[in-house]
Order: C-alpha cells, then structure tokens, then sequence
C-alpha cells in the first residue's frame, strides 16, 4: 500500500466516522424474458429493494436512509421505486407505454445507517444473486458505484 493509498483511507474513514452512511449503488442491464409482463419486472425490483433492506437491517443497520431504484424501459416508459421506511410498502411510480417489460437498464441506490459500504454492497450483491436465480432473471452491471471508487473522484485522485 503505498502512502496516497494510505492517505485515501484513512480520508474515506474519516468521512465515515462523520456519516455512519453505508452507501452503494449499482446500473445494470436486465433481461426479464421474451414477452414478460411488466409485473414481472415490477414485482422483481419491488422484492430486490424489499430483501437489501430486510438484510441491511439484519447486518447491523439501524435506520434507512434510503433504498430506491429507478427502471428505464425506453425514452417513454419508466418505473420509479422507493422504500424510507422498513415497515411501508416500496413506492412504485409507474410511466409505462406498454404492457411487457423485457430489457430494462435499472439503477439502485442504497444508503443506510450503522453498516459500512462494502457490507451494503457485499449484502446487495448476494440478494441480487439470490433472486436472480430465484426468478430466472439475467443482469450485466453497466457500473458499479463503490464508495471507494466514488471517494478518488471526489477528491481529485
């Protein structure tokens, strides 16, 4: 590890130390199958933010700050989704042309008290896997905002 390394982290933890924010969030690529119905893709990204937060909160999170995803069907056909608070339901604003959903570009953000960002991302990640598999789902991360990643380019590095 060289000194700037050094430098970074203990910057990033002091950053933390202020915050107690665990914070992750990824864009990727998902495909839902040939023909599936929007509630498909609707009911998968509701039980994606419904399961990070339930495991954020079971590793060590002690308040939400914010779990949210925002699904781009085409230029016209959107769907926004929201949770504040554990024991409401996910917020779901749909804008939809059509009835299917089969690719969708899809971006996640979490932000949560009490756990640090590679236990958000670590715990995100696993979920994501899970349910993937779970409902027969495929995804490609375009981009993955690790904190770390996030903290070199804040500070110029």
């Amino acid at each position: 590890m060289t000194e700037l390394d050094e430098d970074d982290d203990l910057h990033l933890e002091m950053h933390r130390a202020v915050d107690e924010l665990g914070k992750f969030s990824l864009h990727m690529r998902m495909d839902f199958g040939k023909g599936a119905p929007a509630s498909k893709a609707i009911s998968f990204i509701e039980e994606l933010l419904i399961q990070v937060t339930d495991a954020c909160l079971h590793h060590g999170a002690d308040l939400i700050g914010h779990v949210k995803a925002f699904m781009m069907v085409d230029e016209d056909s959107n769907v926004g989704f929201s949770i504040i608070n554990q024991n409401m339901q996910v917020n779901i604003t749909r804008h939809l042309k059509g009835d299917n959903i089969e690719r969708a570009d899809v971006i996640v953000h979490i932000i949560v008290h009490g756990i640090w960002d590679p236990e958000v991302r670590d715990l995100t990640m696993g979920v994501l896997d899970g349910l993937t598999k779970a409902r027969e789902v495929t995804f490609q991360v375009i981009k993955d905002y690790y904190e770390t990643e996030k903290s070199v380019e804040h500070h110029g590095g």
